[in-house]
């Protein structure tokens, strides 16, 4: 706890001291990536990361051949159990003599960059985009679900791919999350509904619609647990069973507040579109997670993140900047709260508390 909510406080205090430099928003978000690349290279492998070391270490000295025949686009590899791109990775790492400890520093390093690179292009409220990543939860996964933060980085540099309507380079850089990650296949979705003009009647259409998907969906079992056991294996493990999803409250709560104060006329810019339904793609995916707990993780740490562009960017097109900067600040608020919540009760069940450096 001691290193969570102070990184939340770092936000306030950093605004306040450099309230009238003009460089205030790129020295805020410089100084919050630079102490969550620290908080993430020297944490100690705990929980997923145990096993992911394991297998770090029975790649080395595995011979090149092997695992270029054991190479495929999507499914596992033989060798270590993960997609192939994860595994190469690791194995180029092991066999060069790098303890994990480098790995976990190249890896978060990697993460931290695409993080930055995402907000400080396309932010317009970067204090409180940086601010959301953590709170909603994607900072958090980062500490234990590699092989999806690695995918996730991918992901987030795809986005200028979208916006340029580069559909190749999108295509290539969403490959590779796949091979890193493959439930990223979903991302694809992304790059048709970014051409949706962002209107009320549509969102609304496609929540009800998402929604729908917790009655529907015991009556679609045998669908679902066919497709999420292509896509990740411990789905099947976890099996078909109801309990309700906090989260899709809160997305909800997202949704009705954007909607009521958004200008339509104004949101039409491409990266609003993007960030938007991306965004939106976390609600179906959180219906459905109430029967197969593992899409609540995809949902939180590959499509969530985008909720800290699309919350400030769509705000500020209300013309109403004097209220559009107290409901930035009672955002803020509620997500310390939230945030708060998740560490002081559940501690997102990630075993995250308390933090331990690797040398301890």
């Amino acid at each position: 706890m001691l290193f969570y909510l102070p990184l939340v406080a770092a936000v306030p205090i950093l605004y306040r001291a450099f309230y009238r430099n003009e460089h205030r928003d790129r020295i805020i978000l410089s100084s919050m990536c630079i102490i969550m690349f620290l908080l993430l290279a020297l944490r100690k492998p705990f929980s997923d990361v145990k096993s992911y070391q394991v297998m770090y270490e029975e790649l080395r000295g595995v011979p090149f051949g092997d695992i270029i025949r054991d190479f495929h686009l999507v499914k596992a590899c033989a060798i270590s159990g993960c997609e192939w791109g994860y595994s190469f990775i690791c194995w180029v790492f092991s066999n060069i003599g790098l303890h994990f400890q480098f790995f976990l520093v190249f890896e978060s390093a990697f993460c931290v960059f695409c993080v930055y690179r995402f907000i400080d292009r396309n932010s317009l409220n970067i204090p409180l985009s940086i601010s959301l990543i953590v709170m909603l939860g994607a900072f958090d996964y980062m500490y234990i679900v590699i092989r999806q933060s690695i995918a996730l980085g991918f992901l987030l540099l795809s986005v200028e791919s979208i916006k340029k309507r580069n559909l190749p380079v999108f295509l290539i850089l969403v490959l590779c999350a796949v091979m890193i990650h493959r439930t990223s296949a979903l991302f694809l979705l992304v790059y048709p509904l970014s051409y949706l003009s962002i209107t009320r009647i549509k969102v609304a259409v496609f929540s009800c619609v998402s929604l729908l998907l917790i009655p529907v969906c015991p009556l679609l079992e045998g669908f679902f647990m066919k497709v999420m056991t292509l896509l990740d294996k411990t789905a099947y493990m976890e099996g078909f069973a109801f309990e309700f999803n906090e989260l899709i409250l809160v997305i909800l709560a997202i949704i009705v507040f954007l909607m009521v104060l958004f200008d339509q006329k104004r949101s039409d810019e491409v990266k609003n579109r993007v960030v938007f339904w991306a965004f939106m793609i976390s609600l179906p995916l959180h219906a459905v997670s109430c029967y197969v707990a593992i899409l609540g993780r995809l949902s939180t740490l590959t499509f969530l993140p985008f909720a800290s562009i699309a919350i400030p960017n769509l705000l500020e097109t209300n013309e109403n900047k004097k209220m559009v900067k107290v409901l930035e600040i009672l955002i803020f608020a509620a997500a310390v709260a939230y945030y708060a919540i998740c560490l002081f009760l559940d501690k997102r069940e990630l075993e995250l508390i308390p933090y331990r450096f690797f040398f301890n």
